[in-house]
Formats: structure tokens, sequence, C-alpha cells
């Protein structure tokens, strides 16, 4: 019958194609999705702007989601308030745990008991501008991400060194102390 609604029928057809996917399946194929779209809108920031103005969008773009996505998850996972250097690695891991665990491989060290570092051996950022050839110009947007997982938690903080240009690009250590101020 023309002008009739298919959108249930499609809807419940299409649930039974998705369900062929084991949850990890789907979860890792969302999160190649995703990626392949943040690695495409930075390429198209760049060829509409320029390098300086990419950088500039992607990492106000990553800070403020970063404090979206921690109210966000937070509350969904009943994640215990962050008092200290011990309760932020707990945090910190169940939030990379949950968006992207394979993206990075890093230590995590308990400097004090306010302050914590975060050294990366390997960073997909990293590698995908390395691919890119922009590297040396990158600005580092997973840092200023974590920045708005602590902002987004309500957590004065300092990050040592200043988040700025890509350290591994630098030829430097990605290695950044988190310190905790207290409230």
């Amino acid at each position: 019958m023309t002008g009739e609604d298919l959108a249930p029928t499609l809807r419940q057809r299409a649930g039974e194609i998705l369900r062929r996917l084991a949850p990890e399946e789907r979860e890792a194929l969302l999160l190649k999705c995703w990626m392949s779209h943040d690695a495409r809108w930075f390429a198209a920031a760049v060829l509409a702007g320029g390098m300086e103005l990419a950088n500039r969008l992607n990492r106000m773009a990553a800070r403020e989601e970063g404090k979206a996505e921690v109210r966000r998850i937070a509350g969904a996972l009943a994640l215990p308030p962050v008092r200290s250097a011990d309760d932020w690695l707990l945090v910190q891991e169940a939030l990379i745990g949950l968006l992207g665990p394979d993206l990075l491989d890093y230590r995590a060290s308990k400097q004090t008991d306010t302050a914590c570092r975060v050294s990366v051996d390997r960073c997909f950022a990293y590698d995908q501008v390395t691919r890119a050839g922009v590297a040396e110009h990158y600005e580092c947007g997973i840092f200023e991400r974590v920045a708005g997982w602590l902002d987004g938690l309500g957590l004065a903080h300092e990050l040592s060194p200043p988040l700025g240009k890509c350290l591994k690009a630098q030829g430097r250590d990605c290695a950044y102390t988190i310190t905790l101020s207290p409230a």
C-alpha cells in the first residue's frame, strides 16, 4: 500500500541484522567509525582553514566533549567522587576503558596524594597525524580531552607541561603530570 509507514517493519528487520554482531564487535565497529570520522573531520578542517585553525577547533571541541562525556559517563557508571590522585586514576581508567582502551598504550603512576603522571607510549592521534604528514604542526587533542574530563568533574587542576604541540612529534616523551588542587 502506498504511503504506509514502513519504519516499524524496517526497524524490526534491521534489529535482526544488528543482532548478528556480538556486543564487543558492535563496540569495536562504532569506535572505528568514530575514529574515522575524527580523522576526516580534522583533515577537512585543515583543508578548509589551515592547520592553526584546525588545531584550535580540535582542542576546543575535545575539551568540551570531555566535559560533556564525563558527566554522562560518571552518572551512568556511578563513578565515585574524585578527592585524590588514586581516585582520579581509577576514574581515568574507567573512561579510557569505555571510550577506547586500544587507542593508547600508556602507564600511570601516583606521584603524591594529589598528583599523578601519565606517560603515553603509543597514541592513535600521533599515529594518524604522522601518517598524514602533519605531526610537527599537530597540537594535542588527547590531553585536552583529559583536561575536559577534569573540568567536567569540577576539579581544579594543572597539567605539566602545559598543553600545546604534540610532545611525541617534538621528539619528547609524551608524559604529563596532573596535579589536583584542593577544593
